[in-house]
């Protein structure tokens, strides 16, 4: 059974289900806020970002059409991240407590969360080991094999197509603008990558 796969789920759950609208830069809830649903985003984008013990914002994910968030919300009582809005966007809302009886009624759509939380530690993960990585070029070239595994569960190519601007993906990276417009140029001298514009084409013999 597919969580969100909304006419395969129990009735008591589809009924329970909302739609809400963002305009970009809308804050859905802040990090401390009372954890009340798991959302999944239908169009747009949004960034999940987390206030540190130094002040800082450090941005954790970018989530995307049909994918999901908050699924912390359903063992914890406060969100531990903010989540904000980066384009116009339409969620869906699955309440938590509702949610949770499903859970625990339907063994199908237990497993199928449970998969998804593997998931996500599995892309929690590529980030600790991204960070890891001192060389700025080795940093973005294992970020471009990510990005690239991530989108041939959907279609089978070796392109990436940037939605955000290069700044944000340096933040995300932990990397200045300057230090990546550099890695992109020095991983295209050396023939690991094709660039045109934000389109990033990975040589068949890069891909891992």
């Amino acid at each position: 059974m597919d969580l969100f796969t909304l006419d395969h789920l129990p009735a008591k759950l589809q009924d329970a289900i909302a739609t809400r609208e963002l305009v970009s830069g809308q804050t859905l809830f802040r990090q401390g806020d009372s954890a009340l649903a798991l959302f999944l985003v239908k169009t747009g984008r949004l960034k999940i970002t987390r206030l540190t013990s130094e002040r800082r914002f450090v941005t954790l994910e970018i989530i995307r059409p049909d994918e999901s968030f908050g699924e912390s919300a359903l063992f914890s009582e406060f969100y531990s991240y903010t989540a904000i809005a980066e384009t116009n966007s339409q969620i869906l809302v699955y309440p938590k407590d509702i949610l949770l009886d499903a859970l625990k009624e339907n063994s199908n759509l237990a497993e199928d969360f449970m998969t998804l939380l593997v998931r996500k530690n599995t892309s929690l993960m590529m980030q600790l080991e991204l960070r890891d990585i001192r060389a700025a070029h080795k940093r973005v070239l294992q970020y471009l094999h990510y990005l690239v595994r991530s989108d041939n569960a959907k279609s089978d190519n070796n392109v990436v197509n940037f939605d955000r601007p290069l700044k944000e993906v340096a933040i995300d990276l932990g990397l200045t603008p300057a230090t990546l417009s550099r890695a992109l140029a020095r991983l295209e001298r050396e023939g690991s990558i094709t660039r045109k514009q934000n389109r990033i084409t990975l040589k068949k013999s890069f891909v891992a």
